[in-house]
């Protein structure tokens, strides 16, 4: 009797720990606000606080993702975040030295926010905005999309299972929400898709409302069409899609 109530119990242990959370999230904070003689850098992403392999390749994907964003010179090797803020400084303080009372203060922000969560896919999204002079700075978003169950940073090719299928799809919602005729040009009225050729954008996420297909300011259109932005219901893409998104009821 004892030896079968203390399987049970380590049963309930085991299936209890098999479906812990493989992630959870604090903030990463970082801020030069009141470093008046230097760029202003604000920081705040999501940062994993538990020590497994999904939790790992996120926090350093995004590390990775904001050096890049705050390395100014590509010369220049960094590994750390503070080492990139350093970095930006050395060459603000290079520009302001051969253009004295003419260097604006530059900026770099980056916000992160988990925007889908279930047990096989986490999606991080960052929104950023840069500023190193001339008439207006440049803002962006950024998808990630991490498989939980394998712990790896998934490419836009591994999220189909039918990429035919899905672009196909995803060309004809474009075109009906820019209002653009299947039958003309895509780049008809004003787009600059390359070869007049309808592309999927690079930046491609999990959201609760379905999949989102951001493409960037510049991406396909001129700095006044800002981000575009096409969403598609997860009823319409899961049977196209590895990972199934949550169908609203």
């Amino acid at each position: 009797m004892n030896h079968k109530f203390f399987l049970f119990l380590f049963l309930v242990v085991l299936i209890g720990c098999n479906n812990k959370k493989e992630v959870s999230f604090d903030t990463l904070n970082i801020s030069t606000e009141k470093e008046i003689d230097k760029p202003l850098v604000v920081i705040n992403v999501p940062r994993s606080i538990k020590d497994t392999k999904v939790a790992k390749i996120i926090n350093e994907t995004l590390k990775e993702k904001i050096i890049s964003l705050l390395i100014f010179d590509d010369t220049v090797e960094v590994t750390t975040i503070e080492g990139a803020i350093a970095s930006l400084n050395d060459e603000f303080l290079s520009v302001k030295e051969k253009l004295p009372g003419e260097a604006t203060r530059w900026e770099a922000t980056v916000d992160g926010s988990v925007v889908y969560e279930n047990d096989k896919i986490i999606t991080i999204e960052l929104q950023t905005y840069e500023f190193t002079g001339g008439a207006h700075g440049y803002e962006s978003s950024i998808f990630f999309n991490f498989d939980v169950e394998k712990g790896e940073l998934l490419n836009n090719e591994d999220l189909f299972t039918s990429k035919e299928a899905f672009y196909t799809l995803a060309e004809t919602k474009f075109r009906t929400q820019e209002k653009i005729p299947l039958d003309v040009p895509i780049n008809d009225t004003g787009f600059m898709f390359e070869e007049e050729v309808f592309m999927l954008p690079i930046n491609i996420g999990y959201t609760k409302d379905g999949l989102k297909l951001l493409y960037n300011t510049y991406e396909v259109g001129s700095y006044a069409d800002g981000q575009i932005e096409v969403l598609l219901p997860y009823a319409e893409v899961n049977q196209m899609l590895v990972i199934k998104g949550e169908i609203k009821e």
